[in-house]
């Protein structure tokens, strides 16, 4: 039955009696604006605080304008909307922004989650590409952002010499520690995996980057790993990464790849890869999909890895949709140097 006219003129006095006080904190996806805008006069509404349309044009523009300094800076990245709501008609907010580093964000996971950050086991796909030499001893193997040593660590113990550049402090220490225990041919460089060539060998069988694509914020990035596999593999070596591809029919938009960015799935179109692969020796031998071939190949106890894995490879961190109806995936990328 509806409310009386009388009843809801009460109403009214009483929303607007009523004080409130909150914060909203959300990553920052600048081409979403629209959805920041209608979180806001939704909620303010509920608080019986409308807003004119010159009111929500400046709200607009404030929330535009935090988004944009915010994503620009970090993907890891937010806006903090806090809003006090007196006695009356009025709503008082204030929008800012905040961001981390990506080394950061992940120090920042290794203060507040509990380990394994990444799994306990190797990823199978570059285990199982390591484990083809004949003897482990003269098939050198570089990971770059190596992240725990999950599998820098795991190879090292199979033989291999290992190289790690890792720029996070906390794992880049965590690695040399756990090599140093076991005493392990495992040579541990703290910096940016783009910084510099000169400290790396020319001769590596195997180049890994596990986990490492998924947070590069362009294809510039994306030709300097083709660029730097080039320089530092010997001839028939491979290099292999794990990155979030997109369908052949679906070409991601800007809030796609912003939000993609925000959860750790960087998106590249297959056309991308191939246009960033131009002018190198180097050509593609394998193209699989990470979730099946983890599932398939890592001991049945250990799938998925963290509770978070299987959903995040499969691009469902960014789009929430069933997995088969996803229009991205991680997949295996290998590739050969002639």
């Amino acid at each position: 039955m509806e409310n009386s006219p009388l009843e809801n003129a009460m109403a009214r006095r009483l929303h607007r009696r009523a004080i409130a006080t909150g914060e909203i904190t959300v990553p920052a996806v600048p081409g979403m604006l629209e959805h920041y805008v209608t979180m806001c006069l939704r909620l303010f509404e509920s608080l019986g605080r409308g807003f004119t349309d010159e009111q929500v044009d400046n709200l607009r523009s404030i929330l535009d304008d935090q988004l944009n300094e915010a994503f620009a800076a970090s993907p890891r990245s937010e806006i903090v909307i806090s809003y006090e709501a007196p006695v009356g008609l009025v709503v008082n907010y204030h929008v800012k922004c905040r961001w981390w580093s990506v080394e950061g964000a992940y120090e920042n996971w290794i203060a507040t989650r509990e380990p394994p950050l990444f799994g306990s086991e190797p990823d199978a796909r570059v285990w199982n590409l390591a484990g083809e030499a004949a003897d482990p001893r003269t098939y050198p193997i570089l990971d770059l952002g190596a992240g725990t040593g999950r599998n820098a660590l795991a190879l090292a113990r199979r033989g291999h010499p290992v190289d790690v550049v890792e720029m996070t402090s906390s794992f880049a220490e965590a690695i040399l520690a756990g090599a140093q225990e076991d005493a392990l041919t495992v040579r541990v460089l703290q910096r940016d995996i783009f910084a510099t060539r000169d400290d790396l060998r020319r001769d590596y069988q195997l180049i890994v980057l596990s986990e490492v694509v998924s947070d590069f914020r362009s294809t510039d990035q994306l030709r300097g790993v083709f660029d730097l596999a080039a320089q530092c593999l010997a001839p028939g070596g491979r290099l292999v990464f794990n990155a979030f591809v997109a369908h052949r029919d679906y070409t991601p938009d800007d809030s796609a790849l912003q939000m993609g960015q925000q959860c750790y799935t960087t998106i590249f179109t297959q056309s991308q890869i191939a246009d960033a692969l131009v002018g190198f020796p180097l050509i593609l031998v394998s193209d699989e999909s990470v979730f099946d071939y983890e599932r398939e190949h890592l001991p049945a106890e250990s799938w998925p890895p963290t509770s978070w894995y299987a959903d995040w490879v499969s691009g469902q961190d960014v789009f929430d949709v069933p997995r088969s109806d996803r229009p991205i995936e991680m997949r295996w990328l290998v590739y050969q140097k002639w």
